[in-house]
């Protein structure tokens, strides 16, 4: 009796342990499964049925048909007590796992671990650590090229400093031979041209990058715009032995953009075509209606070309196909990264294509076609500038700007007065009305540019003068400031003395203080 008592209290202490591990079990973190000595599944927990995919229903079910009570192959002891490996559910996913077996003589417990989440961060890992590679080798190739372009801008504004200085030391030397004078004259301003080009393409630049760019939109005729840009181009193409063809449909190709900005593009795309192809080659230039309501500008030259390598990274800033000091075709690279961001601010696309070396370039731009193309307006001529007793007052605190900016005017009959500062400019004006002030922006002392424009405008007797920013501070918002603040014109520097005067010439009316003009609206 007692034996028997004995019995069932040891039957009831194992039932009650058996009954706290499946508990156990069940909840587990980490998939359990208990496999019998004959092979049979007889448990598997919640997270199990959850890594195979499987519902406790069907996982029952198939526990009592024949031959689908069967462990996976992946479960067998010989693949060793921990392993990895992969389980495929019934709907394809694959699932990694970690496997650990305890092998016992009345079966084999397996513990599974599902590494899905790790080996998802160990992918991210390694795709993040090839990411930073990527990164780094980005920033090492862009601070070689920021290497390489201070180099070669070095290089390209020391070149025209060359000449001018070298022409300015001649005409300080033979000032009484005018045919040689005229010679190094065109020397001194071919090279200012090119210098400021180059600063012309560097703010271009930064300030299409920050989003400072705005288009003056207005209809135009494509081929009229390429046609009078592609005549301006011309006599260049000559000097160089290299043949200009023009091919322009008779009826206009409208278009809606900025007819400054347009010109842009056509002449860097000139310039390029230019600078790669040699004596006795052509550049063909057509304008055409495209498929697809586009308007098509396409360069072709029969210059170098360009190797395959190199097309993918044409349009990258400071890039051209061949970069080294010793064979620099001059500029700064930057002529096709302009075209491409001012094409995609008018909507349009720009596409370069090559043969390879030898086989010449082909560019081809196109715009979304407009209704109709603005008539282009008749030319005016700009006359010879302002003349007669006409007073200017210039500001700038630059001597030498401001003593030849006062020969000029005083070659075209002005009488000019100068001040360094702000301060010193308002005083000489309202000791002397003048009909016009010319201002720089960036003036030393308690009055800028700008203050001296308010200034100006809150002064009964002063109001009315004319005024006109002449300064280094040439941007879109620069020249919203400007406006805002009272100027009449705004002018960037350098400006061609040429372009100064018939710039300025619509607002001087002797003795009036350019009372006869109308103000540009701002």
């Amino acid at each position: 009796m007692m034996n028997l008592l004995a019995q069932q209290l040891r039957v009831s202490a194992l039932q009650a342990e058996v009954s706290r591990f499946q508990r156990f079990a069940k909840d587990a973190p980490i998939g359990i499964l208990f496999i019998s000595s004959d092979a049979t599944v007889q448990f598997a927990n919640d997270e199990y049925l959850r890594i195979v995919g499987r519902s406790r229903e069907e996982f029952d079910a198939d526990r009592f048909r024949e031959g689908q009570g069967r462990p996976p192959e992946w479960l067998h002891p010989e693949l060793g007590t921990r392993h990895e490996s992969e389980y495929v559910r019934s709907d394809g996913t694959r699932v990694p796992l970690l496997v650990g077996l305890s092998v016992q003589p009345d079966g084999v417990a397996a513990f599974v671990i599902d590494l899905t989440a790790e080996k998802a961060a160990e992918r991210g890992r390694q795709e993040s650590e090839e990411r930073y590679r990527a990164i780094a080798e980005q920033l090492a190739e862009a601070d070689r090229r920021k290497d390489e372009f201070f180099r070669i801008l070095s290089h390209e504004l020391r070149n025209p400093l060359a000449p001018i200085r070298n022409a300015l030391h001649l005409l300080g030397r033979a000032p009484d031979d005018p045919a040689r004078a005229a010679r190094w004259r065109e020397v001194i301003e071919r090279q200012v041209g090119h210098l400021s080009r180059l600063v012309e393409d560097l703010l271009d630049l930064t300030r299409i990058t920050a989003g400072r760019i705005q288009l003056r939109r207005e209809p135009l005729d494509l081929a009229h715009v390429v046609g009078h840009t592609a005549e301006d181009h011309r006599a260049g193409f000559e000097a160089i032995g290299v043949r200009l063809v023009l091919q322009l449909p008779p009826a206009p190709v409208p278009v809606e953009g900025d007819e400054t900005r347009i010109a842009q593009i056509v002449g860097n795309l000139l310039a390029n075509s230019a600078k790669f192809t040699p004596d006795g080659g052509t550049v063909t230039v057509r304008v055409a209606e495209a498929p697809g309501r586009s308007a098509l500008l396409d360069v072709r030259d029969t210059g170098e070309g360009i190797e395959a390598e190199v097309l993918p990274r044409i349009f990258e800033p400071f890039s051209q196909a061949d970069r080294t000091l010793a064979r620099s075709r001059g500029g700064l690279g930057l002529g096709l990264t302009l075209v491409k961001r001012l094409v995609e601010l008018h909507g349009g696309t720009v596409v370069v294509t090559s043969a390879g070396p030898g086989a010449g370039t082909e560019v081809a731009v196109r715009f979304p076609l407009a209704a109709t193309p603005r008539v282009p307006a008749p030319q005016v001529g700009s006359g010879s500038g302002a003349r007669g007793a006409a007073t200017v007052l210039v500001v700038e605190d630059n001597l030498d700007a401001a003593e030849t900016l006062r020969d000029a005017l005083e070659l075209e009959g002005m009488e000019v007065s100068l001040a360094p500062d702000g301060e010193a400019g308002l005083a000489a004006a309202r000791r002397r009305r003048p009909d016009l002030v010319i201002c720089d922006i960036g003036l030393p002392g308690k009055l800028d540019g700008y203050g001296v424009a308010r200034a100006f405008r809150a002064d009964p007797a002063l109001r009315d003068v004319r005024l006109v920013a002449l300064t280094g501070y040439a941007g879109p918002e620069d020249r919203t400031r400007a406006y805002a603040a009272g100027f009449d014109l705004h002018l960037g520097k350098p400006a061609a003395l040429g372009e100064l005067l018939r710039a300025i010439a619509p607002l001087v009316r002797p003795g009036t203080g350019g009372d006869g003009a109308a103000r540009e609206p701002r």
